[in-house]
């Protein structure tokens, strides 16, 4: 898909998951994969904990991250760098927001506008969330429609952003309840 990136499949407990990373982070994460042959290519054997930088240990960062995540640890996603490169100002603003909502809570497309200083850019931040590349490490299902219902999710529509983020409270609230 890209020349100077490395891309390796994951399988989650969710589902498979592609994941692009350039030498300054992660460019992709496409999931789930929803048709067989999007999970087909070249499997990446990484090492078990790749030393120094570079792509290997941004890619091996990313999986592990991936994979904490459908654990419950929900703070390893959060620090994975990101290529975002080609990203917009305005996009970066907006993930840069969204990436500061804690797991388990929403804002709605309103909220993040005005986060961002720009609150009548409802509908700009939700362009922005369409465009999001590496959804789950930009976490675009917290953002949520202001009237409380989840709006559109590009990986699998309105019921995988309401499992996302009921998956999240449970976790959250396990972790306090122990």
């Amino acid at each position: 898909m890209y020349l100077d990136y490395l891309t390796a499949f994951v399988d989650t407990p969710h589902g498979r998951a592609r994941l692009t990373v350039s030498e300054s982070g992660v460019v992709e994460c496409a999931w789930p994969l929803l048709q067989e042959n999007e999970g087909g290519g070249d499997r990446i054997r990484l090492p078990q904990n790749p030393r120094g930088s570079g792509r290997e240990y941004l890619l091996w960062q990313a999986v592990e991250a991936l994979l904490a995540y459908f654990s419950g640890d929900f703070q390893a996603i959060a620090t994975v760098p990101l290529d975002g490169r080609k990203f917009t100002p305005w996009q970066r603003k907006v993930y840069q927001v969204v990436r500061s909502i804690p797991a388990g809570e929403a804002r709605s497309y309103g909220e993040v506008a005005a986060a961002c200083g720009r609150p009548r850019a409802a509908r700009a931040v939700g362009q922005a969330m369409a465009a999001n590349p590496v959804p789950l490490f930009i976490p675009c299902h917290r953002v949520i429609r202001s009237d409380g219902r989840a709006g559109y999710y590009s990986g699998g529509g309105p019921a995988l952003k309401e499992w996302l983020l009921a998956f999240e409270k449970e976790k959250t609230a396990n972790l306090f309840h122990r």
